[in-house]
């Protein structure tokens, strides 16, 4: 097993301790079943040295870098331009991270991963090579039950949604938010717990506007909360980008058998070893979608005859598609197995930074790297941080007086109670339990020299007795637990704020809602957060104004 650095920065949780990590990213970190990603490299702060650029780029990225500088002006990206030109430069290594273009600018970890990209790019420029940072919009996606909601604790426990989708098959990024945004942002607005998340709210009010379109309003409200700590934003239907697509997407369709035979391989080597697949497909689906007459986006299935059809209406000849591949390169587009070779075939990627979910993605995608012959980059797990404010801190600051640390706030109820129960003395169980376990060994003993065939009974009965006490004995430690009813209520407003809905606060919480909340203070957080995954990262945030400047923790413009 590889030695892994440790990181003397990261003071949080374990958050495979804590078990907030599935079971794939903890074998990972414990440089466990790394073949399953191979010929991906995983790698952790400290090991920037396997960070490499690739030795022949498939692509000049100059025309694309042109084009993002002027997408990114659009957005109102301060430094788009050095970014570009960065970019542009052969040299420069590439670190990419994405997301969905969710309302409000996503959940919290979309400017974790953003902040990461940025951190990521110093350390490898500090080490001599310079990096760019660019965050992968994925406007082609069609999922708008995902990105068309968004939570807001002030205005109620529930996410709130734009509604039903009316085109379920069509790519949202170019679909407009749409009058419901306007509404949704008056309710937030009126349920707003202060004036300054108010005035925040006010502030990105021009961004959520009916007629944007998703991928626009996402990509400015990202301009507007990282300002110059914004890694280029990369539109996924970007022309420019679309045409430097082309080949790979090309090497796709020409070695279709053979990506199917690997995808499916892939998929088999997961099943064989008990590891769910994120994606399982039938043989001859396509990890591409075609964008048909009307709009909608079908995956493509290739037939035995040498052609294709597409998923719910459409067929036609592999050599047509590949002629309006040349014609029309916006009409295809890569799915999410697809995608990552897609991307770093135009970008050369030495570096993507990958959340837990997509780290499983790619036990089955990193076999398209051979198969189309694109460099495979390093990968590495995203930094997680749950954010708290004064008041939560003064919570877990008297916890911690009391001997309560957040890893404990964040364990499972059983372990919480266990806890909070140790503090009373409950030795007493202890000393039963001995007993009881005397007891019916003696009764064991004594019923054999009376009856052997009343063994197997016995047998049962001495379980039940142990299954009973064991019933009772949780009992009286979770009575023991709530036995100071002050103290377990701060615990569990803290475990609540830090995992709403019993899930993550980053996968919560809006990002919206974190800057309305935090202003200018959490971008600069998040601009020094550790890049180590493996331990959760608290982020104090005390809502402090500089006197006589209003706008000290406004998001920058």
């Amino acid at each position: 097993m590889p030695n892994r650095p440790q990181s003397a920065a990261s003071s949080g949780p374990d958050l495979c301790a804590c078990g907030l990590l599935g079971d794939l990213p903890r074998r990972f970190l414990d440089g466990r079943d790394l073949d399953l990603l191979e010929p991906l490299r995983f790698v952790l702060p400290g090991e920037e040295d396997q960070v490499k650029a690739p030795a022949d780029p498939a692509t000049d990225r100059g025309t694309v870098a042109v084009a993002l500088a002027e997408a990114n002006e659009r957005y109102g990206h301060q430094g788009a331009a050095s970014l570009a030109e960065a970019l542009a430069d052969p040299a420069t290594l590439v670190v990419i991270t994405g997301q969905q273009c969710g309302l409000g600018a996503g959940p919290l970890f979309t400017l974790t991963k953003a902040a990461a990209c940025v951190r990521w790019a110093e350390a490898l420029t500090r080490r001599g090579r310079r990096a760019v940072p660019l965050f992968w919009m994925a406007s082609e996606d069609h999922d708008y039950a995902e990105v068309a909601r968004a939570w807001f604790p002030p205005a109620g426990p529930e996410a709130l949604s734009l509604g039903e989708d009316p085109e379920p098959l069509v790519p949202v990024g170019g679909r407009q938010l749409g009058p419901e945004a306007a509404a949704l942002l008056a309710r937030v607005r009126e349920a707003a717990p202060n004036d300054d998340y108010r005035r925040r709210l006010d502030d990105c009010r021009n961004d959520l506007e009916p007629d944007r379109c998703f991928t626009e309003s996402f990509a400015r409200l990202m301009a507007r909360f990282l300002g110059d700590s914004c890694p280029l934003l990369v539109d996924s239907q970007l022309p420019a980008l679309k045409e430097a697509s082309v080949p790979v997407l090309r090497r796709l369709i020409e070695g279709r058998r053979e990506v199917d035979a690997a995808l499916e391989s892939a998929a088999e080597e997961l099943d064989q070893r008990g590891i769910r697949l994120q994606v399982r497909s039938r043989r001859g689906e396509a990890p591409l979608f075609l964008i048909d007459d009307s709009g909608e986006r079908r995956r493509v299935v290739w037939t035995e005859n040498g052609g294709y059809r597409l998923r719910g209406g459409g067929a036609g000849e592999v050599g047509a598609l590949l002629e309006g591949l040349d014609r029309q390169p916006e009409s295809l587009s890569p799915g999410v197995l697809a995608r990552p070779v897609v991307q770093d075939a135009v970008f050369g990627t030495a570096l993507q930074i990958l959340g837990p979910g997509e780290l499983a993605y790619m036990t089955q995608a990193r076999s398209l790297y051979g198969e189309v012959d694109v460099p495979a980059p390093a990968i590495v797990l995203r930094p997680q941080v749950v954010l708290l404010g004064a008041r939560e801190r003064r919570w877990l600051d008297g916890l911690e007086a009391e001997g309560i640390d957040l890893a404990a706030v964040l364990s499972g109820p059983d372990e919480l109670d266990e806890l909070l129960a140790s503090r009373l003395d409950l030795d007493f169980l202890g000393a039963a339990s001995e007993k009881l376990e005397a007891a019916i060994d003696d009764l064991a003993a004594g019923q054999t020299s009376v009856d052997e065939s009343l063994g197997v009974a016995w047998k049962k009965t001495g379980a039940n007795l142990k299954r009973t006490f064991a019933l009772f004995e949780r009992r009286v430690v979770g009575a023991a637990a709530r036995r100071d009813e002050v103290l377990r209520g701060r615990v569990m407003r803290l475990r609540a704020h830090c995992l709403p809905n019993g899930k993550p606060q980053e996968r919560e919480f809006t990002s919206l809602h974190c800057l309305a909340s935090y202003g200018g203070a959490l971008i600069r957080e998040l601009g020094s957060i550790d890049r180590d995954p493996r331990h959760l990262q608290p982020l104090s945030l005390a809502r402090v104004r500089r006197a006589g400047d209003e706008t000290a923790d406004r998001p920058p413009a």
